[in-house]
């Protein structure tokens, strides 16, 4: 069990706890990449939460996230179907729960694997869609150059589905 304490300001850079937040607010969860790297940043600061001061700053910087991300997702005009708004709010509201438990005094290991869990399935889940809209666009333009020819359409998703595999791949 992982003890949760509250850490003095020479211990924790506080503007860790607000970058990925910042990020989504500002993005608006609309950028894929982004919003997935701030996710996967939270996961890897609960997973390597090995003193009472890391996990202190990993569930706060995790919270605020979520909170950044349930903001986000319940505001007027919010382009996200209504199911997955939905979901990411219940995943928020556990994110919350879990963390406010934790403010009892002690918060198992497991938990905080729990916490990163969800978050790196949401961070690949937004990579997969953000791939899926890359293939798209990239089959599309592969069919527009070569004379939008009917009939060919596997040919040009799997030369796009190859390219851009490739190309996310090796960066």
């Amino acid at each position: 069990m992982a003890k949760r304490k509250t850490a003095t300001a020479e211990t924790i850079d506080t503007s860790a706890t607000e970058a990925g937040a910042d990020a989504i607010l500002r993005s608006n969860f609309a950028s894929p990449e982004q919003d997935a790297l701030a996710l996967m940043q939270a996961a890897t600061m609960l997973i390597e939460a090995d003193a009472p001061a890391k996990v202190n700053l990993a569930l706060d910087h995790n919270l605020k996230l979520w909170v950044a991300i349930k903001t986000v997702v319940q505001a007027e005009g919010c382009a996200l179907p209504q199911e997955l708004r939905d979901n990411l709010v219940h995943l928020a509201q556990f994110a919350s729960a879990t963390t406010m438990e934790a403010g009892s005094g002690e918060i198992e290991a497991a938990k905080l694997i729990a916490l990163a869990r969800v978050n790196m399935h949401i961070a690949e889940g937004l990579l997969r869609g953000e791939q899926s809209r890359m293939i798209r666009e990239r089959a599309y333009e592969l069919w527009q150059r070569s004379g939008c020819p009917e009939g060919r359409d596997m040919e040009h998703w799997l030369a796009a589905e190859s390219e851009i595999k490739a190309m996310l791949h090796f960066h």
